[in-house]
């Protein structure tokens, strides 16, 4: 009850109405599923390879094994479509109107349901070098899936976004059953009649007002590119057009002008990269193509991707992360390798290509025409980078040497009302050495499951910043709600050969009895790579202070002391050091009470690291100075 009450508070009467009309409608789609709908009969054309818009291949890694999160699951499994195969619970098969998905007890951890029948494995597998030996199990997963899934039974119909994806996985397979399609008429009845319900109930049910981020960029991209792959019923051609407009207009309203994806989150940058890709490819090799503002948004969110990335390609989690994808041609294609090579190929940035040393299964089947003459284009690295994002609220500033980089944030929680995929970091620093981030982002872990861990990992003391009287710089009301949120500003930025001095401030605990600003002003020396951090609370009484440096798994704390810390990690000696005597220093690995010490690098996963925590107490206006240098 409190969750819905905090909910119904983030929401502007306009949407209550929304809602609420959107309720009303739950009875005739009630009397839909118990009247077994039938969908009308498709205008069915035979598959033209020349121009449908995906270029078969069978260049792609060999898949023995489906990776589901934590899970993996040998070729040839029979899915039982509505099992939490993490937590071995089977969820009802009814109407999906009735279905409550954040009842875990109920439906387990909805997120391992929905993975599995995104299919995403089923586009990596049409690919694989083994792809042809494997049509035949294609076919019977899908056609298993059509009959467990009937119109509107069971939680693979809740969500629009998860119609989405999944039809954005089958219109990239398409080509490698298109011959048993042909063939076997019964099939393809059963399976263009629920391609036609995924469409239909996309476009009456788009996510809108405070659910509008990443799920209708999803939505309308699934809804774009399979109405352009299925173009088999009079509607599409209208599914198509209000598709592609409302895409050229959420790209604007989600992504900065600087590029940076608004809901604060890298792995959903990614995942929206992705799926605006997608969309522009299919535009371009179907002769639709979109407007120049929407590909050159979409160049603006590679090049914040290229200046993030470390050069082995290591990238700062900060927010949210699901390990969402927006499609998959190969399972060991990371989203980095493919967007930047499908980019690097799009927008004719060979310096792109660094992330990747072969043309990708991605690249092969949605642009094989520009491998052809681009592939081998000189490749010599781009030296010059963007590295103040104002607009998003992020900077990413490298050493002379482009051997070390600090980033830091100081951008908003998230995007719209909710903030759904934000995390209350304001004002969080990285570093990175060489090839990878050594104070890093604590990640994610869950979503549905484990809200004590939900709730840890999304707070300030899971980020390298300040937290204050032991409280949440923004406060949390739900697994995906905030009910206050901090706000962040950039107050200095100046710029040189020799170095960089960044300063902003937040007022997430403007709320205490005592209100505190906090400030931070970052010095990074280009020559050193060294970094001089201020931290300034504004206050007028007493508090409690806490400043955490999250470190990469693999650092080892060698010497610890009051006001001095050693760490080795990757040859290195990275040291801290400050004059702030007052401050006590500890390492905190892995521990469960209080919860400090952890990282997830995916959904489901985390493991022990260290943390060094700084704390003590303020009297009034405080400044604390910390030095950390970074030595061979």
């Amino acid at each position: 009850m409190n969750w819905y009450l905090s909910r119904l508070a983030s929401m502007q009467p306009s949407e209550v109405l929304w809602r609420a009309r959107k309720t009303m409608r739950v009875p005739f789609d009630w009397l839909a599923f118990k009247a077994s709908v039938q969908p009308p009969a498709a205008d069915y054309r035979p598959f033209d390879p020349a121009t449908y818009p995906v270029h078969s291949h069978e260049n792609g890694s060999r898949l023995e094994r489906i990776q589901i999160f934590d899970l993996d699951f040998p070729i040839e499994t029979a899915f039982d479509w509505h099992r939490d195969y993490r937590n071995d619970k089977i969820v009802d098969r009814r109407f999906t109107g009735l279905l409550n998905i954040r009842d875990t007890a109920a439906v387990g951890d909805i997120k391992y349901v929905w993975e599995i029948s995104r299919h995403q494995y089923l586009s990596a597998l049409a690919f694989a070098a083994n792809g042809a030996e494997n049509t035949g199990w294609i076919v019977a997963t899908l056609a298993s899936w059509l009959r467990e899934n009937p119109f509107l039974c069971g939680v693979n119909w809740t969500s629009s976004l998860e119609l989405a994806l999944r039809l954005i996985s089958w219109s990239l397979l398409y080509p490698r059953i298109a011959a048993t399609v042909e063939r076997d008429e019964a099939f393809r009845e059963r399976w263009f009649g629920s391609i036609y319900f995924h469409l239909k109930r996309i476009a009456s049910n788009l996510s809108r007002y405070s659910s509008a981020n990443n799920h209708l960029i999803g939505e309308l991209v699934g809804l774009y590119v399979g109405a352009s792959c299925f173009p088999f019923w009079h509607e599409c051609k209208q599914w198509r057009a209000s598709a592609k407009r409302e895409l050229e207009r959420e790209i604007l309203l989600q992504v900065t002008e600087d590029g940076v994806n608004r809901e604060q989150a890298m792995s959903y940058h990614l995942f929206t990269l992705e799926l605006f890709l997608v969309a522009l490819i299919v535009g371009r090799n179907t002769g639709d193509s979109f407007g120049e503002p929407f590909s050159q948004r979409i160049h603006a969110m590679l090049a914040f991707l290229d200046s993030a990335a470390t050069p082995g390609g290591d990238l700062p989690w900060y927010g949210d992360s699901d390990d969402a994808r927006g499609f998959i041609f190969a399972q060991d294609e990371s989203a980095l390798q493919v967007t930047s090579q499908l980019g690097a190929l799009l927008f004719n940035e060979p310096a792109w290509f660094r992330f990747s040393d072969r043309p990708t299964a991605a690249a092969q089947a949605l642009l094989p025409d520009l491998l052809d003459t681009r592939w081998q284009s000189d490749r010599r690295p781009m030296i010059t980078r963007q590295e103040i994002y104002r607009d998003g609220g992020l900077a990413f500033i490298r050493s002379n040497n482009r051997a070390v980089s600090m980033s830091m944030d100081f951008g908003p929680l998230g995007y719209t009302t909710i903030a759904a995929h934000g995390h209350a970091d304001a004002l969080s620093i990285g570093l990175a050495v060489d090839d990878e981030y050594f104070l890093v982002d604590s990640g994610t872990f869950a979503y549905h499951s484990h809200p004590e861990w939900r709730t840890y990992f999304r707070g300030t003391a899971a980020h390298n910043t300040a937290r204050i009287d032991g409280e949440d710089q923004s406060r949390i009301a739900g697994r995906f709600l905030w009910s206050r949120k901090a706000n962040a500003r950039l107050l200095r930025w100046e710029d040189s050969s020799h170095g960089v001095v960044l300063e902003a401030e937040h007022d997430g605990y403007a709320c205490l009895d005592d209100p505190v600003i906090h400030q931070r002003r970052a010095e990074f020396d280009r020559n050193t790579g060294s970094l001089r951090l201020q931290d300034t609370f504004c206050c007028a009484a007493d508090h409690q202070i806490e400043l955490f440096f999250h470190m990469h798994e693999d650092a080892h704390v060698g010497r610890i002391e009051p006001g001095r810390a050693e760490v080795a990690w990757r040859g290195h000696t990275i040291t801290f050091t400050s004059p702030a005597r007052f401050l006590e220093w500890t390492v905190i690995r892995g521990s469960e009470d209080p919860k400090l010490g952890w990282r997830s690098r995916a959904f489901n996963c985390k493991q022990p690291i260290s943390t060094l925590r700084l704390a003590g107490t303020i009297t009034m206006t405080t400044t604390v100075t910390l030095h950390i240098t970074v030595d061979e």
